[in-house]
């Protein structure tokens, strides 16, 4: 399956030394990265996300000094969720109890409804034909060197108000 990612220079630089990269636990999201890994039933630290080459995406990823990486990863590796249904867990992952990301704490009913978490908590984990996501994300455990098949190296944003200036005008 193709896959594209946005990842950090020193990620390409790992898979172009012929290591495997995974990912380091995320501090400001440990809990909810916490809880996908649990409810995926992955085997890492942190998850590394992605989407499907040719289907409707969303990536939030880019950041300046990225890298887009093209990956040709084997089925077997891919876990599938719906970015909506995640996006609505990282919401509703704020409401939930200490220590127990499948449980509401009491008097959050106002911000989610019980019954939608109840439904974001089965779906998630639910592995389903890839035809089936309407915006496919896609969750992997770690990064092959072998998995890369091409890059791109992200522009950096012009700094300040004079380099964007300046960046229009060359356009």
């Amino acid at each position: 399956m193709v896959i594209e990612t946005y990842q950090s220079k020193l990620v390409l630089r790992i898979l172009k030394s012929g290591e495997t990269y995974r990912a380091k636990p995320n501090l400001t999201l440990r809990g909810e990265y916490a809880a996908l890994i649990d409810m995926l039933g992955l085997k890492c630290e942190c998850p590394i996300f992605g989407v499907v080459k040719g289907k409707k995406q969303k990536t939030l990823g880019k950041v300046s000094g990225s890298v887009k990486l093209v990956l040709e990863v084997p089925e077997e590796e891919v876990h599938l969720t719906e970015f909506s249904e995640w996006a609505d867990f990282l919401y509703a992952y704020k409401f939930t109890m200490p220590g127990r990301y499948n449980v509401l704490r009491p008097g959050s009913e106002e911000e989610i409804s019980s019954r939608h978490f109840q439904e974001l908590l089965k779906s998630i984990p639910e592995q389903k034909k890839l035809s089936a996501y309407k915006e496919p994300q896609v969750v992997l455990e770690k990064l092959k060197p072998e998995w890369l098949k091409r890059y791109h190296l992200l522009a950096v944003p012009p700094e300040g108000l004079r380099g964007r200036v300046k960046a229009l005008f060359k356009k």
